[in-house]
């Protein structure tokens, strides 16, 4: 006969380099979505789906901590991604409704992943010269690096056990 027993194991702390990768992945998939639409004649849509882009470092450092479907994160991450204001609200938001996150540091970070976002899209545009067309891309490589280094400053404030 077989007994049995469970047994609880705390989870450490999530891995910053996978959050980052996560996050920067799940980032570049909505920001491929919402470039892609914004060459279709659907203003309203590419708005609404502009949201989107908030939610990948989120779902990142879910899936790093092994926590998918904390509703009120996800919430806080499409609130804060708002058109033209979601610079701003974004980490106050998703700092004040994701549990265990310093909004100082959110906003520290966001700033950071900003400033790294348009050294890319600058590099980018280096490289690639005067063919317009790389401006699609661009954006989506410095959204996706703007997600990577939010998503691993997530992983690294969170605590171990939340």
């Amino acid at each position: 006969m077989l007994p049995l027993t469970t047994a609880t194991v705390a989870r450490p702390a999530a891995n910053p380099w996978i959050a980052s990768l996560y996050a920067g992945v799940f980032t570049a998939i909505a920001a491929v979505i919402v470039s892609l639409l914004f060459q279709a004649a659907t203003g309203w849509l590419w708005v609404a789906l502009m949201v989107l882009v908030g939610i990948g470092p989120v779902l990142g450092y879910q899936m790093a901590t092994g926590r998918l479907g904390d509703w009120k994160s996800i919430v806080g991450g499409l609130i804060g991604a708002l058109p033209l204001i979601g610079i701003i609200l974004w980490p106050f938001v998703t700092g004040a409704m994701t549990r265990g996150q310093s909004v100082g540091k959110l906003l520290l970070w966001h700033v950071v992943g900003i400033v790294l976002g348009v050294a890319v899209f600058f590099l980018l545009a280096t490289v690639m010269g005067q063919n317009p067309t790389w401006v699609g891309f661009g954006y989506v490589m410095a959204i996706a690096v703007w997600g990577g280094t939010v998503g691993a400053a997530m992983a690294a404030s969170a605590p171990a056990n939340v």
